[in-house]
């Protein structure tokens, strides 16, 4: 049987056991409005078949958001009907173990396209304002420049950024604030049918590869990277993940298929709520490690290492977390 086959012998009963699932977690004055999409006593039966159509969509190698699909409703079927130790609390930390990067994985295509739009425009930038330095001048406004030197010139006693009034708590408050602004804004606009997303990816390339080439340019290349270092993988791979989400908006709206576009839109940000959760999580860390790590005047070998270590840590997890659990 192909894949458009499968899907359409089963999907229904696959909307109906998604339906049955988001009724069970409504409160129970709310839940008693909703018509039920099955009898009760029909949810263990219909939670073995999502298994083993889940066995079946993995022996015949069927795409990958199919197979996500029904690992995601396999589990969240589990987890009703035996229960969940730890409640909320264990579902998020377990969904951070291998759910997320699963999400990722089957969304690999868009957050390739998201990666190239992002990393492409910072690496581009940061050439060319390393050849023409005069260039960073042209792109951003010179007041906004002047500050980076304020940040990282060898006269400031704390790296990164001017702290007259904020310890370290109170910058762990601003960097959530920004970072998870920045995310945000830049899924969000995937509903201006692609084109908010796909600037906001480019306008933050733009922006942090000038300000990368425009501080080594000043001399202080030493004092940038040993900041940026801590913190940088988990930041910029979750903007990069953002974009990604705000482009499946974008591309459900452009090309609905034989959906109203309403529909269209609610599915894709369905199949991708997970994933830009999991990036507010990694923006969390992000701003953890720059608050109090980053404007630490520690060695910077050692701040490099911890850099590199961290950007290992994130590509082994989204190459390998939640693999093992997926092939069961």
């Amino acid at each position: 049987m192909k894949q458009e086959q499968f899907e359409a012998h089963f999907g229904a009963r696959w909307v109906a056991f998604e339906t049955w699932l988001a009724r069970e977690r409504l409160p129970a004055r709310a839940r008693a409005k909703q018509a039920k999409p099955f009898a009760a006593n029909e949810a263990p039966a219909r939670y073995r078949e999502i298994c083993g159509q889940l066995a079946l969509a993995r022996s015949r190698d069927y795409g990958p958001a199919l197979v996500g699909r029904l690992h995601q409703l396999a589990q969240a079927g589990h987890d009703k009907l035996y229960g969940t130790p730890g409640g909320w609390l264990h579902a998020w930390l377990r969904f951070l173990g291998g759910g997320f990067a699963q999400q990722v994985r089957a969304k690999k295509n868009v957050v390739f396209a998201a990666m190239l739009l992002f990393y492409g425009t910072y690496l581009l930038l940061a050439l060319a304002v390393r050849i023409w330095p005069d260039f960073a001048f042209v792109v951003l406004p010179q007041e906004q420049l002047r500050q980076f030197d304020q940040m990282y010139g060898p006269h400031t006693d704390t790296l990164g950024r001017a702290r007259d009034a904020g310890d370290d708590v109170t910058m762990f408050g601003y960097y959530i604030f920004n970072n998870i602004g920045i995310g945000f804004r830049t899924f969000a606009s995937g509903v201006i049918f692609g084109l908010g997303t796909l600037i906001s990816l480019v306008y933050n390339g733009v922006f942090f590869g000038v300000v990368e080439a425009h501080v080594i340019n000043l001399g202080y290349a030493e004092r940038f990277y040993s900041f940026v270092a801590g913190h940088s993988a988990f930041e910029l791979t979750a903007i990069a993940l953002c974009g990604a989400a705000g482009l499946e908006l974008g591309w459900a709206l452009i090309a609905p298929g034989d959906r109203p576009r309403g529909m269209a839109l609610r599915e894709a940000g369905q199949g991708v709520v997970g994933i830009v959760a999991g990036a507010a999580a990694m923006l969390l860390i992000a701003a953890a490690i720059e608050a109090f790590w980053s404007p630490r005047q520690f060695e910077p070998l050692l701040k490099y290492a911890v850099g590199i270590l961290n950007w290992l840590l994130v590509g082994a997890y989204f190459l390998f977390a939640g693999r093992r659990n997926a092939a069961r």
